[in-house]
């Protein structure tokens, strides 16, 4: 380092403090003079060796060379008789630069002896930090009941710029302000005298804001009374630091300021920038701190920055006050990933290995409004951030982080929560592969609902696609369970009036023509169905092994090639074969039915088990597009009392309906069945109430629930949180939903069920009182779906299964996430098939992989990396 000034000579020594801490105790550098505190006088001569060592040629016979005026700073050296605790740190930027830690270890995982302070900060002015906290404000007054509402006491800290001191000025000069409050803590030396004295003051400053329930009322402590006090201060956020004894005396009397008035928070807008106006607070660990940064590269640099040393001796737990991140100015369609990525690269050190969940919710997008960049009133402020973007996720916020709802205050009785484990646990077991004959309620999707609505009055033609896992089984297993077609309209639609067409004996029995290979868990579902025709009266009867015989003969005929034309006669045979009696077509069938006023459904599903090579024999291909196309076009034309129900796998139709593929997916898209993130949610609810049937008591059905209510039950389900609510451990019910989803958005619902029966193997340890299901048996619960997973990919795939070996047998060092094209010699036709199936995602030239394949094949994260992936996956 250039040494210029004595100032150049006091940095680098602190640079350097981890070679001389043990020897000297402390320095004090003057313009011409540098006096060094040795701990003993023996150590004087390690001292100068130290000072050699740290300074070169520039250290010699006692002196110090300036490079740029040449002059000299003599050394002296004294015994330092009087040596402080080292560990308690001044919260000052200038001393916190050259600590290991930002903060005095024992206050780390404290708490305030009042109520929680949040500060607001910014490395720059302008980004919306008064804005933020503002918002924070309404979705406080919003969220809570205004009868009942605790107050916030809203302090403006921004002693070089007051923003929300002159949005809440009035006419009179104000009572009481900041500044005050630190010249009285200045003369004081103990915060319950403090608190005496200004607490009346300060509960006249109240400030009405206006929010669409009504009108709330807060404590507004601004910065300044008059003029002359901001002009010519006295004492200052940066002279309590330097106080004896003061040095963490702030926050202590904003905390118990606040709990005096019965505010519910303590809110502080700072002052931007690396201040040591701000710094006391920004380094006290038991504040919680929210930078607020824009999208701009000097704002973001910044903030990188100060997040540096706001976080070095920080263990990053859900007990520490973890400084997060507000992303402003994020215009529509602004890619904020990588911004995001270099953002919490900065904590990555911290981090304990396994715990990166911990980072997903660190950074919070505030979407940019024209609306709100000049406003001039509260008033207009209140009023223009209601429905903005900026505002919904502000309000997420507070409600996910302080405002924990009443049904997840509850304590869970140990009984109970065992109980009710054992119960969801066996429950999901018997579903996972559709097995049990027991009477299940079906939750009514968009996509079965579609299905009754196209087919309510009419016989069903249709082909239900979906994953593998996504649900055709159990749907197959319940439409015949009740037998009749119109019965399953009709449970399904509880609250509409019954189909006139299908009113009376005019029946559409469903037969199981086809069936999978986990049928076998529902043959007594599948015997009635059988049963119930054959008493209908019809002349040909349907044997009870129907769906095995139409499986063995099929298994012959795709040992020899056929053209479509070929195959849609031998799906003809297949069919009229089920029946005792001979018909010579499907239009003698169709004679009988029409005569005797029977109408049937024919169900299939299970293709997969015999078509396997579907995506290289084009014998396979022609057998599916002769069944999916040819024949269900010509029951469509030609019958009005035969119908068919395929259930097919969406890749299936992909590698065989090659020519009009869209075309053919567009018209049964409908139908498919897919589980977005909403639906699958909603999916868990209704599986655990079915479960554990007093789980769920709300008086509106869990299909048309409002999200609010689903989000209640969850929360009671698995925790607001992977910890407790105030933590910043990552939301957890969308945490889960990233774990089990593809990049192409899909999961299926044996992805949740399985979910539900792995996180309810073990009880486990109830950390927590408020919830079921604890975090370690939930993340634990992932990881062993991801391997259950890839399993079932590489069975519905086989296309997959060589790129996944390629990836599970690489070295280790190079499993990591990001990772380059030529990493793992993927070809152009492997990448093609991993994108188009959601588990490979290219951006910006890096690779990535989904959650629900990266636990299996052991990947790790890079700095920074997994908020990318979570951004991917939840867009």
């Amino acid at each position: 380092m250039m040494l210029y000034t004595w100032k150049d000579i006091e940095r680098e020594l602190l640079i350097n403090k981890g070679k001389w801490k043990k020897v000297i105790s402390n320095t004090e550098i003057y313009t011409d003079e540098v006096i060094v505190y040795i701990k003993e006088r023996k150590a004087e001569a390690v001292a100068k060796k130290i000072l050699k060592e740290i300074f070169g040629r520039k250290y010699d016979d006692g002196k110090i060379l300036l490079d740029l005026s040449k002059e000299y700073l003599n050394v002296s050296f004294e015994i330092d008789e009087n040596e402080e605790n080292d560990n308690v740190a001044i919260p000052l930027f200038r001393n916190v630069l050259y600590q290991k830690t930002a903060y005095y270890s024992e206050l780390i995982e404290e708490e305030l002896p009042g109520i929680p302070v949040l500060a607001f900060h910014s490395y720059k002015g302008g980004v919306g930090r008064t804005l933020s906290l503002l918002a924070f404000v309404k979705a406080w007054s919003e969220l809570n009941d205004l009868e009942n509402t605790q107050r916030l006491l809203i302090i403006d800290a921004d002693i070089e710029a007051p923003g929300i001191t002159w949005l809440t000025m009035k006419q009179e000069e104000a009572a009481f302000s900041f500044l005050d409050l630190l010249e009285v803590t200045q003369e004081k030396d103990n915060a319950d005298e403090i608190i005496e004295l200004i607490a009346d003051k300060v509960s006249e400053l109240t400030v009405k804001i206006e929010t669409e329930k009504g009108r709330a009322e807060h404590i507004v402590l601004p910065t300044y009374r008059y003029v002359e006090q901001l002009l010519d201060m006295y004492a200052s956020p940066e002279s309590l630091a330097i106080s004896y004894n003061k040095k963490y005396i702030l926050a202590e009397v904003l905390s118990k300021l606040g709990e005096r008035l019965n505010a519910g928070l303590v809110l502080i807008d700072l002052r931007a920038g690396l201040s040591e106006f701000s710094a006391p607070l920004l380094f006290d660990p038991r504040v919680k701190k929210y930078l607020v940064t824009s999208t701009s590269y000097q704002s973001v640099k910044g903030t990188g920055m100060l997040l540096q040393q706001l976080i070095k001796g920080l263990p990053l737990n859900e007990n520490s006050k973890i400084p997060e991140v507000l992303l402003t100015m994020v215009q529509n369609g602004m890619d904020t990933a990588e911004i995001i990525s270099e953002l919490t690269a900065v904590y990555h050190p911290n981090i304990i290995e396994g715990d990166d969940s911990i980072m997903d919710d660190i950074v919070t997008e505030l979407p940019f409004a024209g609306e709100l960049v000049h406003l001039e009133t509260l008033a207009k402020i209140m009023e223009n951030l209601g429905g903005r973007g900026f505002y919904k996720n502000i309000s997420e916020i507070v409600k996910n982080s302080y405002m924990v709802s009443r049904e997840t205050k509850g304590a869970v009785s140990k009984i109970s929560r065992n109980n009710v484990i054992k119960n969801i646990h066996v429950f999901a077991a018997n579903q996972i592969t559709a097995e049990g004959n027991g009477t299940f309620e079906v939750l009514m999707t968009e996509s079965i609902e579609n299905l009754i609505r196209k087919y309510k009055n009419s016989v069903p033609n249709t082909v239900i696609m979906g994953a593998k896992g996504s649900g055709k089984t159990f749907l197959y297993r319940e439409i015949l369970r009740d037998q009749h077609w119109e019965k399953f309209v009709e449970r399904m639609s509880k609250n509409e009036p019954e189909s006139k067409s299908l009113r009376g004996d005019k029946c559409i029995f469903t037969i199981p023509l086809l069936a999978s290979g986990n049928a076998g868990g529902f043959k007594e579902v599948i015997k009635n169905a059988i049963a119930d025709y054959n008493q209908c009266g019809a002349n040909g009867k349907i044997s009870n092994s129907v769906y095995v015989d139409s499986k063995d003969k099929l298994l012959t005929y795709v040992r020899k090639d056929h053209d479509i034309l070929e195959w849609k006669e031998i799906w003809k045979k297949v069919i009229l074969s089920a029946f005792n009696k001979t018909y010579q077509s499907l239009a003698d069938l169709e004679e009988e039915l029409q005569h005797k006023h029977i109408k049937i459904v024919f169900l299939l599903d299970g293709l997969e088990e015999i078509f396997e090579h579907t995506i290289s024999s084009e014998n396979e291909k022609n057998a599916i597009r002769a069944l999916c196309r040819d024949l269900v076009d010509e029951l469509k034309i030609s019958c009005h009392n035969v119908g068919i129900i395929i259930f097919l796998r969406k890749d299936m139709a992909r590698d065989s309906l090659t020519i009009n593929y869209e075309q053919f997916y567009s018209l049964y898209r409908s139908v498919e069945l897919q589980w977005s993130n909403t639906e699958a949610l909603r999916l868990a609810v209704w599986l655990t109430s079915q479960a554990v049937p007093d789980f769920y008591q709300e008086n509106i059905p869990v299909e048309t629930a409002p999200g609010e209510v689903i989000e209640q039950a969850l929360n009671r389900l698995w925790g607001v949180k992977l910890g407790k609510p105030t933590s910043n451990e990552a939301n957890s019910s969308r945490w889960i939903l990233a774990a089990l989803s593809d990049f192409n958005g899909q999961l299926q619902a044996r992805d949740i069920i399985r979910f539900l029966e792995k996180a309810t193997e073990h009880a486990g340890k109830a950390v927590y009182e408020d919830r079921y299901l604890m975090p370690t048996e939930i993340r634990k619960a992932v990881s062993d779906c991801s391997n259950d997973k890839i399993g079932e990919i590489r069975d519905e795939i086989k296309a997959l299964g060589p790129i996944f070996d390629k990836l599970e047998h690489a070295p280790e060092e190079k499993k990591v996430l990001p990772f380059e094209a030529d990493a793992f010699n993927l070809t152009q036709a492997e990448e093609k098939i991993m994108k188009q199936e959601g588990y490979l995602k290219i951006d910006n030239d890096r690779y990535y992989l989904p959650e629900i394949i990266r636990h299996a094949l052991k990947f790790k994260y890079k700095k920074g990396a997994r908020p990318k992936v979570l951004s991917l996956l939840l867009k």
